[in-house]
């Protein structure tokens, strides 16, 4: 007899119990932020555990420290002080803030929130059997939620305002009506080099991955969500052809690089560089196959890069990992470049305090940082609408220029601000404004345009 998924079968009593072990368990989860602390800084129990040490002498247990995390149970035979102490010591050894250092020990009431979310809609899964059920129940929930939203927002200082999401649009055909233009200047808008808008500081990561590309190295390319990390990658891409380099790009094409191993590694540069051939099954023979190939390749006068994206997913052993592969060498040539293309947080899995065990890959890996174009915005939309034959002076007010500014900037602390005025951000910002500004009529995009977004 074939089974179907649990909550079929359960009948009315079996449904309470659930509910009654669920509630339970709720009641018990009692998160501290030092929970929350540990997975931000990629600090595992395992790590952390054996520094602590018990009045006993001994090094406390992973199981112990979870109980801490999960539930607020400190040890019964050590001073809770001394506890506290020697785990403010550790993470601060590994590079946690102070201000974070301070709340270590405080309830996690957000993150118990998400746990009994989650928790309930799986407890109340057998029950929702008819409308009535499930509508008192999404009423309930969502009940719970705008009370805990009320609660964060009235915990927010104010002198620390949200910056809003820009949601991405499309240019209106009213808006390029209202403007004269025939084609939208944010689609398909990077088509050759030319096209590629740059900075003093994205002609110095542009270099260095060509650089990289052609002279070897171990390179890591960070910058947020829509900085132009792809537009590098391509534009990479683009000039080993353009320039007919005999370089060789090996991109993995695992989607989830979380799961990205080795052994794939191993996959995508024998198919790059020998197509059908037969990889064997023992990672010993593929590896010394890709020896085999990348020496003949280099014999034959080309030089190889790996370039992962994404590879802020990449797991620290992965990481560790990239040091072999970039060990292969004839003599005292290397025989692959690295560049690894992803968000801040690979910055953070590159860091050696956070990641002392792969500080033989993190000591070997050069930084390279977009940063936002804060003073270019005025420039960077007048190439923008330059390459489709437009000219920007006719769309935006000067005033519009330091808005933008504005509106994608965040003053966090005295000294340290924001800033989300990446390439892409602008984009959506700015289409979303020339959009309103042709709803309203005006003939161009100034600063109350948008102040109003």
């Amino acid at each position: 007899m074939t089974h179907s998924s649990e909550h079929v079968r359960l009948g009315a009593p079996d449904q309470r119990r659930r509910l009654a072990d669920t509630t339970k368990t709720l009641g018990d989860f009692m998160p501290l932020r030092l929970k929350r602390v540990m997975q931000e800084h990629l600090i595992t129990a395992t790590w952390l555990a054996p520094q602590i040490k018990q009045a006993n002498g001994k090094p406390w247990s992973s199981s112990g420290l979870a109980q801490l995390q999960n539930h607020a149970i400190w040890p019964k035979m050590s001073d809770v002080r001394e506890i506290q102490r020697q785990i403010r010591e550790a993470l601060k050894a590994r590079g946690v803030p102070d201000d974070q250092l301070g709340t270590l020990f405080e309830l996690d009431e957000d993150l118990r929130e998400a746990v009994a979310d989650a928790a309930m809609r799986l407890a109340h899964s057998a029950a929702m059997r008819t409308p009535n059920a499930a509508n008192n129940y999404e009423g309930a929930l969502a009940a719970r939620r705008a009370k805990a939203d009320e609660r964060r927002a009235q915990q927010r200082p104010e002198h620390l305002p949200d910056i809003e999401p820009i949601e991405p649009a499309m240019l209106t055909p009213a808006a390029r009506k209202n403007f004269a233009l025939f084609r939208d200047p944010f689609a398909d808008d990077v088509q050759e080099a030319k096209d590629v808008y740059t900075t003093p500081d994205t002609r110095y990561v542009r270099e260095a991955m060509w650089t990289t590309a052609r002279l070897g190295g171990f390179l890591a390319v960070i910058g947020e969500s829509g900085a132009g990390k792809s537009v590098l990658r391509r534009d990479l891409v683009d000039r080993v052809t353009r320039e007919d380099a005999p370089v060789r790009i090996i991109q993995p094409q695992v989607i989830d690089k979380t799961v990205l191993t080795a052994g794939q590694i191993c996959e995508a540069i024998l198919d790059d560089l020998r197509p059908g051939v037969q990889v064997p099954q023992s990672l010993e023979r593929r590896t010394r196959l890709v020896q085999k190939t990348l020496l003949e390749s280099s014999r034959s006068g080309n030089v190889h890069v790996l370039m992962i994206e994404e590879a802020h997913d990449l797991r620290v052993g992965t990481l560790k990992y990239l040091k072999r592969f970039w060990e292969l060498e004839d003599g005292f040539r290397k025989l692959l470049a690295i560049i690894l293309v992803g968000q801040p947080e690979l910055k953070a899995k590159l860091d050696e305090r956070q990641n002392f065990e792969a500080r033989e890959v993190i000591r070997r890996c050069e930084i390279a940082e977009l940063a936002p174009i804060d003073d270019s915005i005025g420039e960077y939309l007048a190439h923008k609408f330059s390459r489709i034959g437009a000219d920007a002076s006719k769309v935006f007010d000067p005033s519009a220029y330091a808005a933008i500014r504005g509106r994608l900037t965040q003053t966090r602390t005295p000294g340290r601000t924001l800033s989300l005025c990446y390439p892409l951000v602008i984009n959506n910002l700015v289409t979303r404004a020339m959009n309103m500004a042709a709803d309203l009529g005006v003939p161009v995009v100034d600063e109350d345009v948008i102040r109003q977004l």
